[in-house]
């Protein structure tokens, strides 16, 4: 009599604190590549105490069909009827606030918040920022290389975007562990580790992140300066200044969005490529292959793994019909394995052209930060890639229990002594 092997469930957080189940993914999109899933319930702390919570249940889209064609239509499939992430707002209220940050918000409101700091991220002015990256990631990888004992995540990939986007911001280095701190609770809200499930702390959260926000936009008003903090706090759009509000919320959002992508870029990529040591020595002997390095490790990785929709009107996906008002959530990690959209999918090929991943999205939220983190993570591949045959995993590696974001907690291990 044979055994039935229980399926991971894809909607439950602890899932990938093991792995990202890629083979369960798979079977998704060779059956039923947008198919119903139903959420679990989870325990949450709160004033109350314990209590169970659980989803409505959604709609998988696991193809890279599928997610391309909702992505083309976001009249269709909003983001801003209930929000980008996967939780459904328990109130009105949550989800008047959700619709303050970027992700949640439809056109035209989406378009006049993000023109505000659209000029500050083009390719231009990104590559104007290379000499400071690469200083910050040669001091990381340098001193990393030097100690008895590193971690990847902690002392690399985490410290790299931070720095920067301290710079960027005009805020002190030293804070950037607070950026840190908000980052973690509020991205790793599922985690045992970081969130805990805790509401009430994730609320606390957010209200010292926008005290911070909002002292340091009131000294930019008297003291301007060139630095996007300065930006965000004077400028206008449409002939009206962003509330307080929404300043926060977007502040928040480029804090969040800023360091996660690319951290977990970084680390996922690093250890891709410790795994594939004829990929890394390829890449180390060709470095003309960067861009095309990175491009693959943001498929590979595909940090962000997935956003929501809702259907604002009857439709169908793929051959499904799916209802006004349903829950339909786009799988970019199952879309970037899509044997139909890429040769090899299963295989890490540094040289793969063309690579149509959707790791930044598309459509008109197709991520406002790319330029920056495609530049951060190359950076820090050429500085780091050719000492990485030295290195050695001392210790577990410790992955978020998110199913939102393909994070890396810990990935420890040392360098051994160069020979020359």
């Amino acid at each position: 009599m044979s055994r039935v092997v229980p399926r991971p469930d894809v909607a439950h957080p602890a899932t990938y604190g093991a792995a990202v189940p890629y083979a369960e993914f798979a079977r998704m999109r060779r059956e039923e590549p947008v198919c119903w899933v139903p959420e679990p319930a989870l325990w949450r702390r709160g004033g109350a105490g314990r209590m169970l919570s659980q989803g409505s249940g959604f709609w998988a889209v696991t193809s890279h069909e599928g997610v391309v064609a909702a992505s083309r239509q976001p009249e269709v499939f909003s983001s801003g009827r209930r929000g980008a992430f996967l939780p459904d707002p328990r109130t009105a209220a949550d989800l008047e606030q959700a619709r303050q940050l970027l992700v949640n918000m439809d056109a035209p409101q989406h378009s006049r918040i993000r023109r505000l700091v659209t000029a500050v991220f083009t390719p231009r002015a990104i590559r104007a920022l290379q000499d400071s990256v690469t200083v910050h990631a040669r001091h990381l990888v340098q001193r990393a290389v030097h100690r008895v004992e590193c971690d990847v995540v902690a002392d690399l990939a985490a410290e790299l975007p931070l720095l920067v986007l301290a710079d960027l911001l005009g805020l002190p280095r030293e804070d950037r562990h607070l950026l840190h701190r908000w980052s973690n609770n509020l991205v790793g809200f599922d985690d045992p580790e970081y969130g805990g499930g805790d509401v009430e702390a994730y609320r606390r959260t957010f209200f010292e992140a926008f005290q911070y926000a909002l002292a340091v936009a009131a000294e930019r008003r008297r003291s301007p300066r060139d630095d996007l903090m300065t930006l965000l706090a004077t400028s206008e759009v449409d002939g009206r200044r962003l509330s307080d509000r929404e300043f926060c919320s977007f502040w928040l959002l480029l804090v969040v969005a800023g360091n996660e992508t690319t951290r977990h870029l970084i680390s996922g990529g690093v250890l891709a490529l410790l795994s594939d040591p004829a990929q890394r020595e390829k890449l180390s002997r060709d470095w003309t292959l960067l861009p095309s390095a990175t491009e693959e490790l943001l498929r590979w990785v595909t940090p962000i793994m997935q956003f929501r929709r809702t259907a604002t009107q009857d439709t169908e996906l793929c051959g499904q019909p799916i209802a006004e008002g349903a829950k339909v959530v786009l799988w970019y990690v199952s879309a970037n394995r899509d044997d139909a959209a890429f040769a090899d999918a299963q295989a890490l090929r540094l040289d793969r052209n063309p690579n149509p991943h959707l790791s930044f999205g598309m459509g008109p939220h197709f991520c406002l930060g790319a330029h920056l983190a495609r530049l951060e993570a190359q950076t820090m591949l050429r500085e780091l890639v050719p000492h990485l045959a030295r290195f050695e995993v001392t210790g577990p590696v410790v992955r978020l229990e998110s199913n939102f974001v393909n994070g890396l907690k810990s990935l420890p291990g040392r360098f051994a002594p160069s020979r020359s």
